[in-house]
This record gives C-alpha cells, sequence and structure tokens, in this order.
C-alpha cells in the first residue's frame, strides 16, 4: 500500500514537472516566435502567459511612462498601473508575491532590470488566492528572466533599428545635398554633357544641353540622340573607348561648330552602362582664328607688296628720270625724242602699278578707323584684278560726288577682293566683272554708300541662297576652300552698321550690293597757302642720300645742270660725315628713308640736333601718312615721291630753298 501511494506520487511528480516543462517550452518558444516575427512582444506576452500558466491575468507594464499590455480571461479583473504598485508596495526590485491586493486574490510581480533599473513589471494575478510552490516560483522567476532578457533584446534592436534609421535619414540628407550640389555642378558646367545608353537613347541632359539641344521641346528621357543631335553617327556610339572628333550642326538659321568627346561610363564590375557626351560649341573660336590667319595672310602680303613695291620705285627713279631727261636733251630729233617718251610712259604705267600695290599695303599694315574713299579703295583693288586675271573685263561706273564712310579700310578692302576673287571663281572661262557704287536713301530716308559687284558666272541656286553667309559652308571641291569667306565679308560688313543685299538667278550670274551709312561730314582744314618759288636763289648747296647709285646720279645730274653744287654720300653714316665737314656749303638735304645700316630717320634726327636751318626733303617709295606726320615733328620741309622725273626734282629744290 505505502509503495502504491509512493509510485503515485512518484508519477503525479513527473506529469506536473513534465506539464510545467511543456508550458514553459511553449512560453519560450512563442516568445522566439513574436522575437523573430515583426509583432510587439510587450503586447503579444500577457496573452501567451495566460493561455499557458495557471493565472487568470497578466500585464506587461512600462514605468513612468507607456501603455500597459493587459490580458485576462476574467472580465472583473482590471489593469495596475505601476504608479498604483510603487505607492503601495514601494520600489519592488526582487520577485514579490502578494495575496488579496488589487482586487487579486495572488499577484505575482516581477521586476525587468536594465542594469539595476528597474523598466517595466511583469505582473501575473490569479482572482482567487492560491499557494505557489517552490517549484511553481522557480520556474516563474525562470519565465520571468528569459522575459526580462528577450525584452531587453527588444529594447536593444528598436534602439539600434533607430540609430540606423536616424544615420539613415542622415545620410539622405547628405546624399540629398551631394545630389543638389552635384547636380548644380553639371549644370553649371559650360560644354553640354550628355548621358547616352547603349542603346542611344538620352538619358541625363545638364542644363546647358538642355537650353542648347532642347529649348522648345523640352527634355523627355528615352529619346534617341540621332533624333536630337542631327549629325552623330551610330557607330559613333558603339564604340567603347574614348573618342574625340566635331560635329557641324545647324540650329534654325544659326550653325554651330562643336568639338564632341565621348567616354565610356563603367559599373564598379568594370562593365560600360552609359556613354558621357561632351560638346563644346568652337565656332566663335575657329572663326577668330580663321580671321586671324586671313589678317596676318593680308598683312604679310601687304608687307611683301610694300617691300617690291620699295625697290620696283628705286628702279622706275632712275628710268623714269633719265627717260625725262632724254626727252629734254633730244628735242630737236624727232625720232629719239619719241623713243624717251615712250620709254617714259611705260615707266609710268609701271608707277601707278607700284601706287597701287602701295595703297593696297598701306591698309593692310594701317589698320585704324578712319574715313575712307570707296571710289579710290575700289580703284586699288579693280587695278591689281585686272593685272591679275586677264580673262576677266571689269566694267566700273562709280560715283564721282560719293560721300566718304567711316571704317576700318584694310578689312573693307579684303572684303571687296574677296568678292571680287569669288566673281572670277564663278566664271572660270571668262565673263565679266561690274562694280558700281552710287549714293542711295534707304529704311526711312537714311542715306547709305552703296557698293554693287556683279558677274555674269554661273550664279546661286534658289535653296543655296540661304546658307552662302554661314561659316564653313562652300560649294567649291578644292581642298583648301574652307568655306568662310562670305561669312567674313558679311561680318566685317555688320561690323561697319551696314548690311549686304544678294541677287542671284542660275546661269544669270550673281550680285552682291554692300550698304554703309554715310559718315558725319567733316569741318574743312584751312588750305595751306602756296609758296611761289622765287625767281632768284642764292643758296645752292644740296646733299643728296641715297643707297642706290642710279637715283644718286640722277638727281647729281638733274641739280647740277641747274647750277646747283650736289654732295652724295650713298648710306646714313657717309651723310653724316659728308655734313660735317660742309654743312657751310649745304642748304639742302634731300634724304632716302631705307638705307641699309643708319636709317633715313636717324640721319634726320641727328641733321636736326646739328642745325635747324638746313632744308630737308625726304624721298621715299614707301611710306605712310603716319610715318609722314611723324617726320614732321623734325620739321621736314617737303617729300619727293618715287619715282619722280627731272621737273619734280627741280620743282621741290627751288620751292623748298625760296620758301
Amino acid at each position: 500500500m505505502q509503495e502504491s501511494s509512493l509510485r503515485n506520487k512518484s508519477l503525479l511528480f513527473q506529469w506536473n514537472f513534465f506539464e510545467r516543462a511543456i508550458s514553459n517550452y511553449s512560453v519560450i518558444v512563442k516568445m522566439f516566435q513574436h522575437m523573430e516575427g515583426d509583432s510587439d512582444l510587450l503586447a503579444e506576452m500577457p496573452r501567451v502567459f495566460v493561455e499557458e500558466t495557471v493565472f487568470d491575468a497578466c500585464e506587461l507594464v512600462m514605468r513612468g511612462s507607456g501603455k500597459p499590455s493587459f490580458f485576462s480571461i476574467d472580465g472583473s479583473l482590471r489593469s495596475i498601473d505601476s504608479d498604483d504598485i510603487e505607492k503601495a508596495k514601494g520600489s519592488i526590485f526582487s520577485p514579490t508575491i502578494y495575496h488579496d491586493d488589487f482586487g487579486y486574490g495572488t499577484l505575482y510581480v516581477y521586476p525587468l532590470k536594465r542594469g539595476v533599473h528597474v523598466f517595466a513589471y511583469f505582473v501575473l494575478g490569479k482572482r482567487k488566492s492560491i499557494t505557489l510552490d517552490e517549484s511553481t516560483t522557480r520556474d516563474l522567476e525562470l519565465l520571468g528572466e528569459i522575459l526580462n532578457r528577450f525584452m531587453l533584446l527588444k529594447m536593444r534592436v528598436n534602439e539600434l533599428k533607430m540609430e540606423e534609421e536616424k544615420r539613415t535619414k542622415q545620410l539622405d540628407a547628405r546624399l540629398a545635398v551631394t545630389k543638389t550640389l552635384l547636380e548644380n555642378i553639371i549644370d553649371q558646367f559650360p560644354y553640354s554633357l550628355l548621358l547616352v545608353d547603349r542603346n542611344g537613347n538620352i538619358c541625363f541632359a545638364n542644363q546647358s544641353a538642355k537650353e542648347e539641344f532642347f529649348e522648345g521641346i523640352g527634355f523627355v528621357a528615352g529619346e534617341p540622340v540621332e533624333n536630337v543631335i542631327h549629325g552623330i553617327e551610330k557607330g559613333f556610339l558603339e564604340k567603347d573607348f574614348i573618342l574625340k572628333g566635331e560635329l557641324h550642326y545647324t540650329k534654325g538659321d544659326d550653325y554651330k561648330l562643336y568639338t564632341l568627346e565621348s567616354y565610356p561610363v563603367k559599373d564598379d564590375k568594370g562593365k560600360i552602362v552609359f556613354k558621357s557626351l561632351v560638346l563644346k560649341d568652337v565656332i566663335d573660336e575657329r572663326m577668330e582664328e580663321e580671321e586671324n590667319v586671313n589678317r596676318s595672310r593680308m598683312e604679310s602680303i601687304g608687307k611683301l607688296a610694300g617691300g617690291i613695291a620699295h625697290d620696283f620705285n628705286n628702279v622706275l627713279t632712275g628710268i623714269l628720270g633719265y627717260a625725262s631727261l632724254m626727252k629734254r636733251m633730244t628735242a630737236e630729233e624727232q625720232q629719239l625724242n619719241r623713243y624717251a617718251e615712250v620709254i617714259e610712259n611705260s615707266a609710268k604705267r609701271a608707277a601707278a602699278l607700284t601706287e597701287h600695290l602701295l595703297n593696297f599695303s598701306r591698309r593692310q599694315r594701317v589698320r585704324v578707323i578712319d574715313r575712307i574713299d570707296l571710289n579710290a579703295l575700289l580703284g586699288d583693288v579693280l587695278f591689281l584684278m585686272r593685272e591679275s586675271f586677264r580673262n576677266i573685263m571689269i566694267t566700273t561706273e562709280f560715283d564721282p560726288k560719293l560721300p566718304q564712310i567711316k571704317g576700318n579700310a584694310g578689312e573693307l578692302q579684303h572684303a571687296v577682293l574677296n568678292l571680287c576673287v569669288n566673281a572670277k571663281d564663278a566664271m572660270p572661262d571668262g565673263g565679266t566683272l561690274r562694280v558700281r557704287t552710287e549714293r542711295k536713301a534707304y529704311l526711312g530716308g537714311k542715306e547709305f554708300v552703296v557698293v554693287t559687284i556683279g558677274d555674269t558666272g554661273s550664279g546661286i541656286d534658289e535653296h543655296l541662297k540661304s546658307r552662302v553667309f554661314e561659316p564653313y559652308f562652300t560649294t567649291k571641291t578644292e581642298s583648301k576652300k574652307i568655306g568662310m569667306g562670305l561669312h567674313l565679308v558679311q561680318k566685317v560688313i555688320k561690323s561697319h552698321k551696314g548690311f549686304i543685299e544678294l541677287q542671284s538667278d542660275r546661269d544669270k550670274g550673281t550680285s552682291f550690293a554692300l550698304y554703309f551709312p554715310v559718315a558725319e561730314p567733316c569741318k574743312e582744314e584751312p588750305k595751306k597757302p602756296r609758296v611761289e618759288a622765287a625767281k632768284e636763289i642764292t643758296k645752292r648747296g644740296v646733299l643728296v642720300v641715297d643707297d642706290e647709285e642710279v637715283v644718286r646720279g640722277l638727281l647729281t645730274g638733274v641739280l647740277s645742270a641747274e647750277g646747283f653744287e650736289v654732295f652724295q654720300a650713298a648710306d646714313g653714316i657717309e651723310a653724316m660725315e659728308v655734313y660735317e665737314s660742309h654743312h657751310r656749303s649745304i642748304d639742302l638735304v634731300i634724304l632716302d628713308m631705307i638705307m641699309p645700316g643708319m636709317g633715313g630717320e636717324e640721319v634726320l634726327r641727328r641733321l636736326r640736333e646739328s642745325s635747324r636751318k638746313v632744308k630737308v626733303v625726304i624721298s621715299s617709295g614707301f611710306m605712310s601718312e603716319e610715318q609722314r606726320e611723324k617726320l614732321q615733328e623734325y620739321g621736314v620741309d617737303g617729300f619727293l615721291d618715287k619715282p619722280y622725273g627731272d621737273t619734280d626734282v627741280i620743282g621741290i629744290a627751288k620751292s623748298v630753298l625760296s620758301s
């Protein structure tokens, strides 16, 4: 009997232990489930404890603040506030059992701690009073400890989440600032920047690109790049390396020239995902470069022409001078006199050619804004055209009363020459070049000087008329023709506040009318009184300074025949030596400007340091108005331009010495 009783107690103990173990295991498993899931551990655990233990109610209440989590199977039981517990029982730091308090027969209170601080209470309640044996108390303490650790873990997880969210927000804010900054930097990038995917569709465009290529249509991501920027070949985008090139682009009436650079954009694995396109508008730079090249070329031609004309004038001076002497000496021999006259006329014709060359040279070398006689400018250009293109007939109709305009003679000369050369190119088999000047009222009565340059060439097709002034546009096939001529002509005319009219018909020729505003009339300078040559000249000593022996011989012969005493010098150093030795006998110095060694200007300066009384006449075949004005500062008494005849020499000598 006793053995049977012990066996029953043992079985009961084992059953109770097994039951408690299953219950505790179930509670712990559900704790894990709620921890791993998204459910709130604080809200869900009271139900679990009521379902798995002998208690009627369970509450998890946070100290100080926070909504308590309460579950009960008895509607008569109520939630207990943490403040009520501490007011009645004080702070609880260890598991405690209460009987007949707060409407409960039995209360089990377990403080949940973080370190030494209680942050919540785990409360189990039974409506009726029960006795909790030692094993049940141990189980509750174990579950309370496990719950405490789960709560701490949950709190730490929540804190980490909050910290992560805070860091994420801070990072997002920094990324937003960085993105905005990067977008601003890219938008302020002075060149157009596009990102294109592997299929050639535009994914991104900076502000410069939007203004340049999407104005009026708006940026649309995914648009094929060839539909937006005409001229980009698909094969260009298929290359997987850095590429550079040029793109000619027309936008309305504007012509653009871009340098195009393409760079592959790779991901972290080195795979190309985009192609970046950088387009820089270089049309202004190229046009400026072209203008500088043309200007430099024309200045070089001008210097070369001036140098040749100077040397040629020295030769012509001897020919013309001696021919005039021969005419005078053979006045009674008709045949010889006629031969001398032919030589003289030929020399004068050659002198006219050098004069036009010198005028052309001066305009190219001296680029200042001044009043311009367009008739004279056109005459010089057309004279050179006649000499250069003999298969072209040139006709002119100049208004003799044409008013002056204000501008840069060198640039206008280049523009006119450009139009004349274009006209010549349009008539490869010969034709007629017609040039006319006139005064015309236009646009509200405003007066313009009009220069019309027309040809009888092949003309311009109607669809090309609107493009002839575009930079880099040309219908010529020669490799050296880059299509900047008419564009630069138009730019020069516009810079002079003028405009161009074009008339052309196929196979009927082309005509360009250049309109320039009339310059304001200037005050006429008072005319200097003419100095009449005296009949008797008492001063007759003349020093001739020229590096050309022919010129020295001519001047010596002409002046000696008129009774002058002539001294000669072949260069500047010899001139000063002769003057210092015979200064009492020298009344006039005829001085060449361009000589090897000491030049004419230095000789003139030294002469004036020595004496202000001696007369000086400058003899040169290559001198601008600016040079003449500068020499006037030294008190020059006259100019004898090469080539000249005997009467020119005698006239200037007598005029200066008698003044």
